[in-house]
């Protein structure tokens, strides 16, 4: 059976693939010349832990970017179920240093504010950049790590957010494990 040329996705179709993808939401922060920056991001993940590295996607046109690139610094802040308003907050109803009025926020030794109730707030030390389309990626180094009280993670999917569900009440364990684990 013959394929059908291959065509170019588009950034709609693209973005709607996208919305399946379920993300755990941060706020990613940066402190220079006295002014602390911060927006809601999905794009972080772990990079390697030898050494202990994290990798953030932020668009070169928000003010937190240059932020970021002047003081070669930043703190990843794994939000809470129950930060939505937060999350909001720095995804721009609010803007500037009205997002920090929320919340109760650290300086970190690295600079970049930290939440003090985050699940866990990362300090990062830029270590490697690329440019890609309208995004740089940003590998950060992690100098010190803060852990939080236990709880659950904000998640985002479908231009929502929404809260872990547990698996462990009520459903059969796959075949190999011998127990849930509830995070």
């Amino acid at each position: 059976m013959e394929q059908p040329a291959a065509q170019r996705v588009t950034a709609e179709q693209f973005r709607l693939g996208m919305r399946r993808l379920a993300g755990a939401v941060n706020i990613v922060t940066a402190e220079h010349a006295g002014h602390r920056f911060g927006l809601t991001a999905t794009a972080v993940c772990s990079a390697t832990a030898e050494p202990p590295t994290a990798l953030i996607c932020i668009n070169r046109s928000a003010a937190t970017h240059g932020a970021i690139v002047r003081s070669a610094a930043f703190c990843i802040n794994v939000l809470r179920s129950d930060d939505a308003e937060l999350a909001n907050a720095f995804s721009g109803t609010q803007s500037g240093e009205a997002r920090f009025g929320a919340g109760e926020w650290l300086r970190l030794p690295g600079g970049a504010p930290a939440l003090a109730t985050a699940l866990a707030s990362f300090d990062c030390r830029v270590a490697r950049t690329l440019d890609y389309g309208t995004h740089t990626i940003f590998l950060g180094e992690v100098a010190s790590i803060v852990i939080g009280r236990k709880g659950r993670p904000l998640l985002y999917a479908g231009r929502q957010y929404a809260r872990l569900a547990s698996l462990a009440h009520g459903e059969p364990l796959p075949e190999g494990f011998d127990h849930w684990v509830d995070v």
